[in-house]
């Protein structure tokens, strides 16, 4: 209508939780919406236009296998008389002037499936939100045994940690958040029994998310994500040390948003190999036309990082990773080796291309090592790379550094470029 032409429009994805049946024909008179919030999925109201009649069937016959007797979400009981309602696995955009006080859409007309995007990453889209990966985000997560030391050779207590997590989050979170990450877990400290994490049962609360991911053998499972301070400080409260993302986001996990070649060096080996290793990749994949970035891990090796527009899917990012490092090993076997077997890596870097495969994890940026020093992985310039000492050169306790480093203008377009996976 006319109000499509004066109003200020937004659009956004939303959960299609239920149809409400028409009395004129035989299918649906409105979608009923959800969408998440809080960690919750509620009612964001009803959508009834923007719909053509073989978009209407096409909907209909797509929704059927999805059906459920129990309510998917609470809702008036006016809204959603003899709703049918649905497993909430579709997504579709919606244009809308604004929400309303009760949380609820106006105006609202629908504009497509969004087949690319799972409804676990559908979140409501507010200022606030915005703000929180923007602006220094302000966490409510209180900590619990700050003075328990989780790292006993330098007696770096668990309070300390969280301060670095909580200094650090304005910067870590663009890199970190809405991104399915595996948790390293030292509740009693790095010296003793750590354990990785990638799924959750609800123990995190309503703070840490879940997307769910299937599995190879065609079952979810509920991968946790963060997407804000308090989200992260639950992670820390909960004994977390290190976290480890996917190269894709939970808008689509299917597609990688970036390329990472790790290169791990053999016990023995000093930095400068390490050192002239990451611009031989550099070089290498400049040739053929990616611009990356390196980022020391804190811990032995580099990490070589191109990012990339997601449109690729796993299979083919990992043959070209694994392509790629093979034939560097190949072309120069005294220095590098694309093997797993430790026993081939001796006097050797490790071109790591596993990273860069579907549910692989790499270390993030700006976390905090379980390692002897609390050493904290952290990005830099090519130009640093020439003279920096070692991949541990950062620790917890460095994040006034970091953050004034965040903000420089050598680093401000760290990570990112738009580019796409070459041809190999």
């Amino acid at each position: 209508g006319n109000w499509l032409k004066i109003k200020c429009i937004k659009r956004q994805e939303f959960v299609i939780v239920g149809w409400t049946p028409s009395d004129k024909v035989r299918a649906f008179r409105s979608l009923i919406l959800g969408v998440h919030d809080g960690g919750k999925l509620r009612f964001a109201g009803k959508v009834g236009t923007g719909f053509d009649t073989a978009e209407l069937f096409r909907l209909m016959k797509i929704m059927a296998p999805l059906e459920q007797k129990a309510a998917t979400v609470q809702a008036p009981r006016a809204e959603v008389r003899g709703a049918h309602w649905l497993r909430p696995k579709l997504v579709a955009e919606i244009a809308f002037t604004e929400m309303t006080n009760e949380g609820t859409l106006r105006h609202p007309s629908y504009l497509g499936l969004r087949e690319d995007k799972k409804a676990a990453a559908v979140v409501l889209e507010t200022e606030r939100r915005t703000a929180k990966l923007t602006a220094a985000p302000a966490n409510t997560i209180a900590i619990s045994n700050r003075d328990r030391v989780i790292y006993p050779e330098s007696n770096i207590t668990k309070g300390q940690l969280a301060d670095h997590y909580a200094a650090v989050a304005e910067i870590m979170l663009p890199w970190v958040g809405s991104r399915p990450i595996s948790l390293v877990r030292c509740p009693q400290g790095r010296a003793k029994k750590c354990f990785f994490q990638k799924h959750d049962a609800g123990s995190f609360g309503d703070k840490v998310h879940h997307v769910g991911i299937m599995e190879k053998d065609g079952h979810e499972e509920p991968y946790l994500y963060v997407d804000d301070a308090d989200g992260l400080m639950t992670c820390v409260q909960m004994g977390t040390i290190e976290l480890h993302g996917w190269g894709a986001r939970i808008e689509d996990v299917e597609k990688a948003d970036r390329l990472v070649f790790d290169l791990d060096p053999d016990e023995g080996l000093d930095f400068e190999a390490v050192r002239a290793a990451a611009f031989q990749f550099r070089d290498i994949l400049k040739s053929l036309g990616l611009t990356t970035f390196p980022m020391l891990t804190g811990g032995k090796g580099v990490h070589v990082i191109a990012p990339l527009t997601p449109q690729a899917e796993w299979p083919q990012v990992k043959d070209f990773a694994h392509r790629l490092a093979q034939a560097v090993a190949q072309s120069d076997p005294s220095h590098f080796t694309a093997a797993l077997s430790k026993a081939r890596r001796k006097g050797r870097i490790f071109v790591d291309y596993l990273r860069n495969q579907r549910g692989a994890t790499a270390i993030m940026p700006y976390s905090a090592r379980s390692r002897p020093g609390a050493p904290v992985a952290a990005p830099i310039t090519w130009a640093e790379m020439k003279t920096i000492d070692a991949p541990s050169h950062f620790h917890v306790g460095d994040a006034p550094e970091l953050k004034k480093r965040a903000a420089s203008k050598s680093l401000a377009g760290w990570g990112r470029a738009d580019q796409s996976l070459p041809d190999l």
